[in-house]
C-alpha cells in the first residue's frame, strides 16, 4: 500500500473515531441518555443513581395532581375499579392530593426508595426502545422535553424532562398514571381483606 493511500485510511479512521467519541460524549447531555441511566438504575435497583435522573417532590406533586383531579373528572377512562375503585370513589385521592399533601409525599417517597431498592418484587420496566426513541419521539413545551412511552398492551405513558444545568435531564413529571395503577389491580383481593371501608 502507498504512502498516501495509508494517510488517507488513518485520516478516515481516525476521523471516524473522533466522530464516534463526540456523539457518544454529546450523547450524555440528551434525555435518551438520561432514560437509559434511569433504565440501568431500576434494573441494578440504585436507588442514587434513580434519584439523580428523576425528581422525586416535582413528580410526586404531579402525580398527586393528576390522581386527585381525576375524582371531578367522571367521563374520564379508563376508570378503576375493585378497591382503588372504591376509594377514588369516597374521595381518598382528592384528600391525599390537598389536605394530607405533605404527609402522603413523603409516605410514597419512602415507599418509592423502598420499592427501587428491593430486589424482590419486580419494577415496572422501561422498554429498550424507549431509549432511542426519545431522540425521534421527543418534542419540545418551553423547557421540557415530552415523549410517550409505551408499556404492555398498547398503554402509554407520557414522560415530561428538564435540564437544569450543569444537571442531567431529569424526570418532573409521568401523567396518564391511572395505566400504571393497573398492577395495583392486581392485588385488589389481598388489600381488601387488609382494610374495611
Amino acid at each position: 500500500m502507498s504512502q498516501g493511500k495509508s494517510r488517507r485510511v488513518l485520516f478516515v479512521l481516525l476521523a471516524g473515531l473522533v466522530l464516534s467519541v463526540g456523539g457518544g460524549y454529546a450523547w450524555t447531555f440528551t434525555p435518551s441518555y438520561s432514560l437509559y441511566r434511569l433504565k440501568h438504575a431500576l434494573d441494578t435497583h440504585d436507588y442514587e443513581t434513580f434519584s439523580r435522573y428523576v425528581d422525586m417532590d416535582s413528580v410526586l406533586d404531579h402525580a398527586l395532581d393528576e390522581l386527585g383531579n381525576s375524582e371531578s373528572n367522571e367521563g374520564e377512562k379508563p376508570r378503576l375499579k375493585g378497591f382503588l375503585g372504591k376509594l377514588q370513589r369516597k374521595g381518598l385521592f382528592k384528600f391525599l392530593a390537598g389536605d394530607a399533601r405533605e404527609v402522603t409525599k413523603a409516605g410514597l417517597s419512602i415507599a418509592v426508595e423502598q420499592a427501587v431498592k428491593d430486589h424482590d418484587p419486580p419494577l415496572p420496566q422501561i422498554p429498550l426502545l424507549a431509549v432511542p426513541a426519545t431522540l425521534w419521539l421527543g418534542r419540545s413545551e418551553g423547557e421540557l422535553v415530552v415523549f410517550p412511552v409505551k408499556l404492555k398492551k398498547e398503554q402509554v405513558v407520557e414522560v415530561k424532562m428538564r435540564r437544569a444545568s450543569p444537571e442531567p435531564w431529569r424526570v418532573v413529571e409521568v401523567t396518564n398514571l391511572k395505566v400504571l395503577l393497573s398492577a395495583l389491580q392486581r392485588l385488589d383481593g389481598d388489600v381488601v381483606g387488609l382494610v374495611e371501608l
